[in-house]
């Protein structure tokens, strides 16, 4: 089995390979190819969740386990044959959380707004807001960007990186207002417990993805902007029903749940068909998008010599 730390996934996960990963975990999704399931389990004082897939198409099994322990947190991504149950390695899973996001949002951004120079509105500066603004420019022809964070130091740092690096001029700003001036498209990735974002201030927009509300309690958009969007896309079904926002969209706005597509299914139309603007791209994240990133990884890292070759700890077991 190979094992690969945080390093070698970054010196392996081209935006390409990314993307191909993302693309074809959402056909396997739409297509009901994938079993998954998960637990989770706390005290006072810590908390470990463990998310399983089965993709049978790929020969695939394996899970993602995450803990925390006060401020530490650590990821893990384990993967075997389905065929044969042996081992094919493990895979630094912090990594791959954020990279997975990035490269699925990169790919549904791609599919809506195809070929034309955009101009992107980043609201937040975390990881996640870093690793998606850098697979959109990527992945999309991205001529500038505004960023705004509540923090100016972290908007300045991000925006910095962002021409240093990724080769997109930027500019920090003070307010989401000013950050969606005359922008295409945006990125929304915070952590907020309140909306930031509403439906009027997209309503111009080409294309929306929110990819940081995961959870009942996080609220980045109102849910008038999953109401007014000309199109809601999931990357899972979950996403319409366990994020703040998706929750608010429901109760406060009468959101049909059953009126998203998923992004396997909208791939395969014309993604600037619809009528009306935004389209926007809802994501919360999920196993199977782990373990493809993962398994493709691991056959990169095959092909280039990469990471460290250990005999499998488990020993076989043969039951009646």
């Amino acid at each position: 089995m190979r094992l690969l730390r945080s390093d070698d996934v970054d010196a392996l996960c081209s935006i390409e390979l990314g993307l191909e990963a993302a693309r074809r975990t959402a056909e396997l999704v739409a297509a009901g190819a994938v079993t998954t399931g998960r637990v989770q389990v706390g005290d006072t004082e810590t908390w470990t969740r463990v998310l399983v897939g089965i993709i049978p198409e790929l020969d695939l099994i394996g899970h993602k386990e995450f803990h925390r322990v006060g401020k530490r947190v650590r990821y893990h991504i384990t993967l075997a044959t389905h065929s044969t149950g042996d081992a094919l390695g493990i895979v630094d899973g912090r990594r791959i959380t954020s990279l997975r996001t990035a490269s699925t949002a990169a790919l549904a951004h791609r599919h809506g707004v195809g070929e034309k120079p955009v101009a992107i509105a980043v609201i937040g500066s975390g990881e996640e807001a870093r690793e998606g603004l850098r697979a959109v420019a990527g992945a999309s022809n991205v001529e500038s960007a505004r960023i705004f964070s509540p923090t100016a130091a972290n908007r300045e740092a991000l925006a910095g990186e962002a021409g240093e690096t990724m080769g997109v001029p930027a500019q920090p700003v003070a307010s989401v207002a000013e950050a969606l001036e005359g922008a295409t498209s945006a990125y929304v990735a915070t952590a907020a417990r309140a909306p930031v974002v509403t439906g009027a201030d997209v309503a111009a927009l080409d294309f929306v993805a929110a990819v940081g509300a995961t959870r009942p309690d996080h609220h980045e958009l109102s849910g008038d902007v999953l109401t007014t969007a000309a199109r809601v896309i999931v990357d899972c079904r979950d996403a319409t029903e366990e994020p703040g926002d998706a929750i608010d969209a429901v109760e406060r706005f009468g959101w049909d749940r059953s009126a998203a597509t998923l992004l396997g299914t909208w791939l395969g139309e014309d993604g600037g068909s619809d009528a009306g603007a935004p389209r926007l791209f809802k994501s919360i994240g999920s196993v199977e998008q782990d373990l493809v990133l993962a398994f493709e990884l691991l056959r990169a890292a095959e092909e280039r010599g990469l990471g460290d070759v250990v005999e499998p700890v488990g020993s076989l077991r043969l039951m009646r």
